[in-house]
C-alpha cells in the first residue's frame, strides 16, 4: 500500500503542493530515481491541498503545464513530508548497516578472535542507542562503537597473513583473495604463489576456509 504524503514548494508567497508516495519521492530527492509518474499520486497541483484548492497559472510560474515536470521540480526543490513508516524503515536500515560495518571488523580483545554478528546484535539491544537520520552515518557508527565498548571487549581491525600455495592452485586462491581481502604483495615463483594480505575480522573464517578448500588443503597460512 502506498504511503501518501505531501510535497510542497513555496515560491515567494505561493504554495504548490502535490500528493506523492513517500518512498518514491524520497528516492527522487536522493538521486536514486527519476520516476515521477510513479511517485505522483494525484495528477493535480494544489495551492492548499487540505482545502482542495487547485493552483492556477502553472505555466507562468514553472514555464510548463506538464504535471510531471512540475511535480519533479516540487519534489526536488521543495519539502517532502517524511511519514512514520518511512522513518522507521530508514532507521532499521541504518541500524543494520552499522551492525554490518562493525561486525565485519569486530575483534574480541580477550581472545583476539572475530566477534560474531549475533553477539553485536545482542549487545545493541542493551545499549539502546537512539539512531539519528540527520547525523552522518560514520558519526553514528562511532557513537555506537563507544557504547558497545562499555559492555564488550571490542576493537575494530583486520588480520594480516602471509599465504603460500602451490602454483597449480594460484588462480583459484586469488579469486577469493581479490574478493575478500586486501592484497599487499603478490609474488609468483616457479614453485608457487606467495601473497601477503589483510582481511577484515568478519571475513577471516570464510576466506581461510574457501582458500583451503580451493587448494585441497595445500595452502599454508602464516599470521603476521
Amino acid at each position: 500500500m502506498a504511503d501518501r504524503v505531501i510535497a510542497r514548494l513555496k515560491i515567494k508567497d505561493k504554495n504548490y503542493e502535490i500528493f506523492v508516495d513517500c518512498d518514491k519521492a524520497m528516492d527522487i530527492r536522493q538521486g536514486k530515481s527519476q520516476d515521477v509518474e510513479s511517485a505522483l499520486m494525484v495528477d493535480k497541483v494544489f495551492k492548499d491541498i487540505k482545502k482542495g484548492e487547485v493552483a492556477g497559472n502553472l505555466d507562468k510560474q514553472f514555464g510548463t503545464d506538464d504535471i510531471n515536470k512540475i511535480a519533479l521540480e516540487i519534489i526536488k526543490r521543495g519539502e517532502v513530508q517524511v511519514s512514520a513508516t518511512y522513518r522507521e524503515k530508514q532507521l532499521a536500515l541504518l541500524k543494520n548497516r552499522i551492525i554490518d560495518s562493525i561486525s565485519s571488523m569486530a575483534i574480541d580483545l580477550n581472545t583476539n578472535l572475530p566477534i560474531p554478528r549475533q553477539r553485536i546484535e545482542l549487545a545493541m539491544q542493551q545499549v539502546h542507542h537512539n539512531f539519528d537520520l540527520n547525523k552522518p552515518e560514520k558519526e553514528e557508527e562511532a557513537a555506537v562503537l563507544e557504547q558497545l565498548k562499555k559492555i564488550l571487549p571490542i576493537r575494530l581491525g583486520e588480520f594480516s597473513y602471509k599465504l603460500s600455495v602451490p602454483l597449480q592452485y594460484a588462480n583459484e586462491a586469488m579469486l577469493y583473495l581479490k574478493r575478500l581481502a586486501s592484497i599487499k604483495t603478490n609474488t609468483r615463483t616457479d614453485d608457487g604463489l606467495i601473497v601477503e594480505f589483510s582481511v577484515k575480522a568478519g571475513s577471516e573464517a570464510e576466506l581461510l576456509n574457501k582458500v583451503k578448500s580451493a587448494t585441497h588443503g595445500s595452502a599454508v597460512f602464516e599470521k603476521m
